[in-house]
């Protein structure tokens, strides 16, 4: 019992900080991949997802790469070297005009003031990423009180960093993210549980 109260108090600080950054809401070009910048300002964050449009009828199946590196992925956009393949996505596209979810199981972490670049490329044919800046200006700048994001560069095909790449092309959709609790926070959390345990032995 005393091992899930403990458990059960752990998970409040993370789950009251989900958010979400959004990007541009409709795409209107694809589809391949797209890259992006993310800097927190102030706080170490993880992302947990990302909500972006795909090329397939609504139904079809998709695979995504994610990529990560530190540093601005500007100009490394040509070739996978100083990338890490993060993990592959499999998800379901929700239609050209509806966003799709690719969550990932293993978080990307963010470090507070440090640029993370991060490359997403659906890998399936027929079923790429869409994206925003055809015909118009690209909103390529995105941010909110805790994360800066930038994206201004895709790659088309289903093959990471192949195909033909195009700029200004922007990320459609949302990233949905966590702040990291400080180490301070959790030290707090942890001497609040024992007191509370001490209270509810003593009663």
């Amino acid at each position: 019992m005393k091992r899930l109260i403990i458990l059960a108090a752990l998970a409040v600080p993370v789950a009251s900080h989900a958010l979400v950054l959004n990007a541009n809401p409709l795409s209107n070009n694809g589809t391949g991949g797209i890259f992006m910048d993310l800097t927190p300002t102030s706080q170490n964050l993880e992302v947990t997802a990302f909500n972006t449009q795909f090329g397939g009828a609504a139904g079809t199946a998709f695979q995504v790469q994610v990529y990560t590196r530190v540093g601005s992925y500007v100009p490394f956009t040509a070739s996978n070297v100083g990338w890490t393949l993060h993990e592959t996505v499999n998800g379901v596209s929700a239609g050209t005009a509806t966003n799709a979810a690719v969550n990932l199981s293993s978080f990307i972490n963010l470090t507070a003031g440090q640029t993370t670049a991060v490359y997403l490329h659906s890998i399936t044919v027929g079923n790429g990423i869409r994206y925003f800046g055809t015909g118009t200006t690209s909103n390529t700048n995105f941010s909110n009180a805790d994360l800066a994001g930038f994206s201004a560069h895709a790659r088309t095909g289903a093959v990471a960093f192949g195909g033909s790449q195009f700029t200004p092309r922007a990320l459609v959709g949302d990233i949905h993210y966590n702040v990291v609790p400080e180490p301070a926070t959790l030290a707090a959390l942890g001497i609040g549980v024992a007191a509370m345990l001490r209270r509810r032995r003593k009663a």
